[in-house]
Order: structure tokens, then C-alpha cells, then sequence
């Protein structure tokens, strides 16, 4: 695998990640509130991608902490890495995102953001700190705690290779329970042994093998053309908590994207367009803001008395996305990336 640390399939496929599930929540929230679908519902299954957010998760991990593998020293430099990548703008997205549900909705006294936010010191640590199972404001933000336990296994290996062992265990138990046990009433117990877990072990091996396995490239392309056919043929019968079956329709096939991907991308067979490379750049801003944008934006038209026809909500959707990639670009390139970069630079990252 190539030593750069910028993977332009990677970011193509972070920011196609972010994308479908935008157009995913658009498209729940227009046939909740109105009597028409959005793209004829066509991205239904939009809630892949987080799935396949995931397995790139762990071949990113892998790909930018390798050389810190049993090498306990390094634990310390490798957790101030993976922290400032998610904390920083979380905490801003999150601070914003509070202000505003105040000034909404006791001073405006408009429904907007109304989730029973509790308001306790003890659930706004655990959102803060997303830690597992934390009631979110964000509801997108369940993600991330799936994400700190993945960095968290992953030092493990960090510390010793001989605690790899404990991983192996969580994969294992992992696969047990999404198969024969899985009582959705057992929430901490499905959290740390979720199929999820199976979607970042993808990753992490796609990495530890792929310089071993070179094909042609139309082996890359048919891989591709199966993988989205599964997705898509048999994603629209999967519902959210249906472990099992995402792994099969979801994070397999969304190894095989990336493993195609990327087998394209070292044959110098595809060249990446620019624009979606900055996407997959901001893609975890547009993640992050894209749930309260299109709530709010949503609501700004009942606010100045505009009736809305279904046509006219499509459309007005539409137009939500485009303002919404737009500002994340913005936000990532003028707030993310100078935050991270200082941050890095002061702590030693």
C-alpha cells in the first residue's frame, strides 16, 4: 500500500458515506411529513453508510497508526490523535446545537428540536463525552461512541500484540450474538458485541492484506457493480437494528467497495474528481450538522407562513442538501482543519 497519507478512494468513499445517509434522513423526513417520497424513496437503504463508514474506519485506523503497534510508548500520541479528530468540532456542532435549541425553543417558542432532552448534568457529560448509549440531541452522534470503542480495541494492540487475543475475543463473541443471541433489551451487551464490530474488522484486514492481493481491473469493476446490486436489491428490507443482516448486505459488500476502490485507485485505472475528495475532506462535519440543518431549515417555512406542496418540498429539500455540502466545506476548510492543525501543533500530536 501506497505511503501517502491522503487515499483519494478513501475520501470518495467517505464522502459518498456521508451523502446517501443526508439523503436517507431528507427523504424519512419528507415521507413523515408530507404525502409524497423523495427520489422515489430510491435511498432508503441510505443508513449504509454508515456501514460502510465503519469498515473504511478501520482501515484508516490501521493505515495511519500502524507504525504503533506494539509499541506502548506511542499509546499516548496515538490517543490525542484519534481524540482531536473527533472531539473538537463535536464540541462546537454539540454547543451550537444546544444555543439554539434554547433560543428556539423558549424565546422563539418553536418546536424544532424537541427530542425530551433532559437537561441534567450527568446527560450532558455523557453527550458531551459521547460515551455508550448517551442521550443525544444529534442523533447521528450513537456513531461516534461506536467509533471511540473501535480506537479504544485498537490500542490494545498498541500496548502488546499478546493482548491481541482480547479483540480476537470481541470479534468472536461479536459473532455469536448478532447469529443466536441478540435481545435488543441487552443494550450495553449488544454495544460492545455488535456486528458493527465484525464492519471495523473489515477494514483492519483490508489493510494488514491488501498489498498481498492485485487483480485486473475489470475483476475491480464487477466487484463494484455486485456489491451496489446487494445493497441495493436487498437493502430496502433491512431495518436499522437488524445486526445480522446489515453485516451481509452492508458490511460485506461495502468491503468489497473498498477493496475494488482501492485496487482501481493503485492500478491508476480511475481518476477521482476533485470536488467529491473535498467532500470526503468534510465529511465528518457534513455528518455532524446535517440531521439539525435539515430540521431547522424544515421549520423556517411554517415560521414565515409558507404553505408547502409536495412539489414544492422536494424541491426545497433539494436545495437543503446543496446548502448543506456547502457549508461543510466552509466549516471544514475555515474552522476543522486551521482547529485541528493548532491543536495538533500544541499538543503534540
Amino acid at each position: 500500500m501506497s505511503s501517502k497519507k491522503v487515499i483519494n478512494s478513501i475520501q470518495f468513499l467517505r464522502g459518498l458515506a456521508a451523502f446517501v445517509v443526508v439523503v436517507y434522513h431528507i427523504g424519512g423526513y419528507i415521507k413523515r411529513y408530507f404525502t409524497t417520497t423523495f427520489l422515489g424513496d430510491f435511498f432508503d437503504f441510505g443508513f449504509a453508510g454508515v456501514d460502510l463508514f465503519f469498515v473504511i474506519s478501520g482501515f484508516i485506523i490501521h493505515f495511519t497508526s500502524k507504525n504503533y503497534l506494539d509499541n506502548p510508548s506511542t499509546l499516548g500520541k496515538y490517543l490525542k490523535k484519534r481524540l482531536l479528530r473527533v472531539y473538537p468540532i463535536y464540541w462546537i456542532v454539540l454547543t451550537v446545537l444546544f444555543g439554539l435549541s434554547w433560543f428556539i425553543t423558549l424565546i422563539l417558542q418553536k418546536d424544532v428540536f424537541n427530542i425530551g432532552y433532559p437537561y441534567t448534568i450527568s446527560a450532558f457529560l455523557q453527550t458531551y463525552f459521547l460515551t455508550p448509549l448517551h442521550f443525544a440531541i444529534n442523533p447521528v452522534t450513537w456513531t461516534l461512541s461506536y467509533e471511540l470503542f473501535f480506537y479504544l480495541c485498537f490500542s490494545l494492540l498498541i500496548i502488546s500484540r499478546r493482548l491481541s487475543f482480547i479483540p480476537i475475543l470481541l470479534i468472536l463473541v461479536s459473532l455469536y450474538n448478532i447469529i443466536f443471541i441478540h435481545d435488543e433489551y441487552r443494550k450495553h451487551f449488544n454495544f460492545i458485541f455488535s456486528g458493527y464490530n465484525l464492519e471495523f474488522m473489515f477494514g483492519f484486514l483490508i489493510y494488514q492484506f491488501y498489498d498481498k492481493i492485485k487483480f485486473q481491473n475489470w475483476i475491480s469493476v464487477l466487484l463494484i457493480v455486485i456489491s451496489l446490486a446487494i445493497i441495493i436489491h436487498y437493502g430496502y428490507d433491512i431495518i436499522d437494528y437488524d445486526y445480522q443482516k446489515r453485516v451481509l448486505t452492508f458490511g460485506v459488500p461495502s468491503a468489497f467497495l473498498l477493496i475494488a476502490m482501492l485496487n482501481l485507485e493503485n492500478n491508476q485505472a480511475i481518476r477521482i474528481p476533485s470536488f467529491t475528495i473535498t467532500l470526503g475532506d468534510a465529511s465528518y462535519v457534513l455528518y455532524l450538522i446535517h440531521f439539525p440543518l435539515l430540521l431547522l431549515m424544515n421549520k423556517i417555512p411554517s415560521i414565515i407562513g409558507w404553505e408547502v406542496s409536495n412539489l414544492a418540498a422536494v424541491l426545497y429539500n433539494i436545495f437543503i442538501i446543496i446548502i448543506t455540502v456547502l457549508i461543510s466545506i466552509f466549516i471544514h476548510k475555515k474552522i476543522e482543519k486551521p482547529l485541528s492543525k493548532y491543536l495538533s501543533t500544541i499538543t503534540k500530536a
